[in-house]
């Protein structure tokens, strides 16, 4: 079992992460599309988090398979136990951490913000089937002049997201592209945000 502590770690690493090494990373241009974030994000998590991954008997997994609802989570912090009688490695899971959703898209379409609220049902669906008493995160980089950066309304954080889940944003604030963490989790709450110089 995950213990609170261990969450409360990965999650201001995750918070941290994001605003620091995806607004880097972003702004070094050394993200295109969804898939890069994925990777970006799995490289720094792996590195600031191995430590605690080792002592906790936690992997990262991409496209992490959740069979109870048919899903690919983008990426999981799960605890395995390797030696488990198993045919399969995901037979071996025995808890969950943090799952984390991810959307990369721009323009002011309608269409384009329908595409990145797909994964806001799903991760309704984690906490409301899921047993497992993990943490969600759904980070969205959206390249637009934005008025606000969230996607959730008060009446999700404050029922099903409330103390599950964290939104990692990033999208244009007066030219600017910005990156922002709210959190609903009552974890780390000090709310942050970083702000980066686009090299193109």
């Amino acid at each position: 079992m995950v213990t609170k502590a261990v969450k409360r770690e990965i999650d201001r690493t995750i918070k941290d992460v994001w605003l620091h090494d995806i607004c880097k990373d972003y702004g070094d241009g050394l993200l295109l599309r969804e898939a890069s974030v994925q990777c970006s994000l799995y490289h720094h998590l792996r590195n600031r988090l191995s430590g605690v991954l080792r002592e906790n008997r936690l992997y990262i997994y991409p496209e992490f398979y959740l069979k109870e609802l048919r899903y690919r989570a983008d990426l999981a912090i799960v605890e395995m136990d390797l030696d488990a009688p198993a045919s399969h490695l995901s037979e071996g899971l025995t808890d969950i951490a943090a799952i984390i959703e991810l959307k990369y898209d721009g323009g002011s379409a309608l269409s384009t913000e329908n595409y990145i609220r797909t994964d806001m049902p799903k991760l309704k669906s984690y906490t409301k089937t899921l047993g497992y008493d993990c943490q969600y995160y759904f980070g969205v980089i959206y390249e637009a002049e934005c008025a606000w950066l969230h996607w959730f309304d008060g009446r999700s954080t404050a029922h099903w997201a409330n103390g599950r889940l964290t939104e990692l944003n990033a999208g244009y604030l007066d030219g600017r592209m910005c990156f922002e963490v709210n959190s609903y989790n009552h974890m780390n709450r000090r709310q942050g945000k970083s702000s980066c110089d686009v090299k193109r």
